[in-house]
């Protein structure tokens, strides 16, 4: 690093210290480091004016929130034998940074070479990512749920010659199933291989004991991570994210609170069950939360979560709509319970809640006084215990993937935790516009991030009139470098913007843009399809619009060149159960006999879908198995693959359209009806 005059250079030309003392200066949250001031980090050009951290790159965001952050805690991993969550602290987390860094030097890891890593959410998976940036190598990350072709495919496709993987399972099937036919790769390490095994991290840790590996700062352009999309369809897409890709996604999303130290700050926490794999979780949780010295204990998985929102209590929580609609179903259910007071407690205060997130939305006029000692009553008594399902701790969530309908938005406000609604792709690192706690619209997916610009266009790429409907495009430093090897994908999504200048990506959702600012998105093109008689159907809000029913899971809309829509159901068993008033003893098979069961879905049908027209509500349905990752129904962040959905009951669309008869009995996990609303 050279010095000239009071400026510091680094290996890029970026400025990253100042010569000039603060004195004086008064900031909005005290230093975490026993050593330095807050004024000596301001000085030394690691923090703003605000306390923000300053970053160009995620390997400078992780040195800089070390040094600043040093005695926070950081990443919490659940230990058996306590039954808590025990803590890593920022300075203990760079120093495991330092360790992997000299590892990787030690496996002969040059700048640009790509770093493969198998492994649900650790403390570890993170180390790694630091590690590969400190070497201005970049990180290719997978899922442990992945099928084996999958895994070949990204290793071969990346050219990722060093691998991590956490399990021993994992390890194996690497071996018997992937490095045969992956010769390039000469090196795989496992996270938990017993001490001593020379394919085990812990032991090639001890060979480069009190070794040191000297950083090798990247560019801001450089390459950082190669995220390949599970997509629905298809070869994964490698997409090519640069360090100023995703840096600028985590301040363009600070800078959208009027405060922007408020959005995550020093005391926060999550409990981070979305994949860091995703770009989803990997920019929101784990680099906007380290470059604001937050916390995330690291849950032990979804069959967990609950259990662990009770112990980690966490103040932030980054999810899709599933988790949100899962807690509002289960009130619904109870309202239902066929207690008097029960129900008419929870309706009550769930009324009294919804007044006041009203008032606090600029819907209404303020509370009365007795509807404020009314609210105070019944949130004391029952909204908080609502709340506590999510640990109690939470003042807001967040949450995108997929549409959240808009009653569990507002449901969500009414037990006081305002869910702010996000919007991108992980070609746009991931976030394109976003909802803040203290400017958001239900029903938006927000405004654009500081310096992205939002473009509605028509078919032919012209802007279409404010308030019209059009493909959403987005022009900002957060677009994707390109598609990995893939020049043809790349040329068909990214185009020249209206401007004439900037590159613009092309998104594939339509959408909407209001005079305001705020994005709505309304489908997906690619799922937009044509019925017979010529009318055109996007299927996402109508399978939103039925999936918001308590007592369905998960819908696939289904209609392309047909006479009319029939839709493929998963039944949300418990809530059936309960109305329907079903023990536990009488099997699913035999409730599927009920008449009234068809009755309730054909009912609930027809409610949800009472505002669509008419040709898009579905004439009739099926019962079908949950959709999952295991059934290759799911990608990893839980998008439906509708295709293999559609391919997989063929046979049920075939008997619903009357187009040939079923051959043998339907299985005990479907039941057709071919009279419905």
């Amino acid at each position: 690093m050279i010095r000239i005059g009071a400026t510091f250079l680094g290996s890029c030309g970026r400025k990253v210290a100042t010569g000039h003392k603060v004195v004086g200066k008064e900031f909005s949250w005290r230093s975490l480091s026993a050593s330095m001031s807050m004024a000596d980090f301001y000085d030394q050009g690691l923090i703003d004016s605000q306390g923000l951290t300053l970053f160009d790159t995620l390997h400078e965001l992780q040195e800089t929130s070390c040094k600043v952050f040093a005695d926070n805690e950081l990443f919490g991993t659940y230990n058996d034998k306590s039954g808590k969550f025990e803590y890593l602290s920022y300075k203990e987390f760079g120093q495991k940074v330092d360790e992997c860094r000299a590892v990787l030097k030690h496996l002969g890891v040059a700048p640009y070479d790509k770093i493969g890593v198998i492994s649900n959410n650790r403390y570890e998976w993170a180390m790694i990512a630091c590690a590969a940036y400190s070497l201005s190598s970049t990180l290719v990350p997978m899922y442990e749920a992945q099928l084996s072709s999958d895994w070949r495919y990204i290793i071969n496709d990346s050219g990722a010659n060093v691998l991590f993987c956490s399990k021993q399972e994992i390890f194996d099937r690497l071996n018997r199933e992937v490095l045969p036919m992956t010769s390039h790769v000469h090196t795989t390490l496992c996270l938990d291989a017993v001490h001593g095994e020379v394919y085990g991290y812990k032991t090639v840790t001890d060979e480069v004991q009190n070794s040191i590996a000297t950083p090798i700062a990247p560019c801001k352009e450089d390459l950082a991570n190669l995220i390949y999309t599970s997509g629905t369809t298809g070869s994964p897409k490698g997409v090519e994210l640069t360090h100023l890709n995703m840096t600028s996604n985590v301040q363009g999303a600070r800078a959208m609170p009027a405060n922007p130290a408020d959005l995550v700050t020093p005391s926060d926490r999550s409990l981070a069950f979305l994949p860091w794999a995703h770009s989803y979780g990997q920019t929101c949780e784990l680099w906007m939360g380290m470059s604001s010295g937050a916390s995330a204990a690291i849950c032990r998985g979804i069959p967990m979560i609950l259990e662990d929102l009770q112990l980690v209590r966490p103040s932030i929580l980054f999810a899709v709509p599933t988790l949100y609609k899962k807690v509002y179903d289960g009130v619904q259910n109870k309202m239902k319970s066929g207690s008097y007071v029960q129900d008419t407690l929870l309706r009550k205060a769930i009324d009294a809640g919804m007044a006041k997130a009203a008032f606090q939305r600029g819907e209404r006029g303020p509370l009365s006084t007795i509807e404020r000692i009314k609210y105070s009553m019944l949130d004391k008594i029952v909204l908080s215990k609502i709340r506590g399902r999510f640990g109690g701790n939470l003042k807001y969530g967040c949450v995108a993937g997929a549409a959240c309908p808009i009653e569990v938005l507002k449901f969500m406000d009414a037990i006081g935790i305002p869910v702010c609604e996000g919007y991108g792709l992980t070609e746009t690192s991931p976030i394109i516009t976003l909802n803040v706690p203290d400017n958001r619209t239900i029903g938006s997916v927000g405004k654009p991030l500081k310096d992205v610009t939002v473009y509605i266009v028509d078919e032919d790429g012209n802007q279409v009139a404010e308030g019209e409907e059009g493909e959403i495009c987005c022009v900002g430093p957060n677009i994707m470098k390109g598609y990995h090897n893939n020049p043809d994908a790349t040329d068909a999504v990214i185009t020249l913007a209206p401007d004439g200048v900037s590159r613009m990506f092309h998104t594939g959702d339509i959408g909407k843009l209001d005079a305001d600012g705020w994005v709505k998105v309304t489908g997906r093109i690619k799922e937009q399809y044509k019925l017979e008689n010529g009318k055109y159907v996007v299927p996402t809000p109508i399978e939103n619009a039925i999936g918001n029913s308590r007592f369905i899971s998960q819908v696939v809309l289904v209609g392309a060149n047909r006479p009319h829509n029939v839709a493929l159901i998963v039944p949300e068993w418990p809530a059936i159960r309960a109305e329907l008033q079903y023990s536990d003893a009488v099997s699913e098979e035999e409730i599927m006999m009920d008449e009234k069961l068809r009755q309730l879905i054909d009912e609930e049908i027809q409610m949800s879908c009472s505002q669509l027209k008419k040709f898009e509500v579905p004439k009739e349905w099926a019962f079908v198995a949950p959709f999952t990752a295991a059934n290759n129904m799911l990608t990893p962040k839980m998008s439906i693959r509708r295709h293999n959905v559609v391919d997989a009951y063929s046979d049920v669309i075939a008997h619903l359209y009357g187009d040939e008869p079923v051959v043998s009995e339907a299985p005990p996990d479907i039941q057709f009806n071919r009279e419905a609303a």
